[in-house]
């Protein structure tokens, strides 16, 4: 199978994911790719978050802003895992990927991801 080239895999980045709303979701376990193990914060506080991906470079984007989710009013519980879904509330989980360090949210707790740290590549 052939290969794309940056120019390529710029042009998939562009769009598929810069023309189109995504949302960045919280996530408790690894999905799989099945989605067979899909398990989402569920809380009343919570909600998924837009994401706006940068201009691509070399097949590579990322989040152009902070990304903030509301103040957890209640106890989220461990999140392992962040996904892109292409629905704010429904929608289809796209992509998703595990955190680094996995961080238990409680009430009080405000989650970000920083400008720059959701980097999406093409390859």
């Amino acid at each position: 199978m052939a290969g794309l080239t940056h120019i390529g895999e710029n042009l998939v980045i562009n769009e598929l994911f810069r023309k189109k709303k995504f949302y960045i979701g919280l996530l408790k376990n690894d999905p799989k790719d099945d989605i067979s193990s899909l398990e989402e914060v569920q809380e009343t506080s919570y909600r998924r978050q837009e994401i706006t991906f940068e201009v691509p470079n070399k097949g590579e984007t990322y989040n152009q802003n902070e990304i903030v989710f509301p103040i957890a009013t209640e106890n989220w519980g461990w999140v392992t895992h962040i996904g892109l879904f292409d629905g704010e509330t429904d929608g289809n989980l796209v992509a998703y990927s595990g955190l680094d360090y996995k961080k238990e949210i409680r009430a009080a707790d405000i989650y970000k991801i920083p400008q720059a740290f959701f980097i999406f590549k093409v390859d």
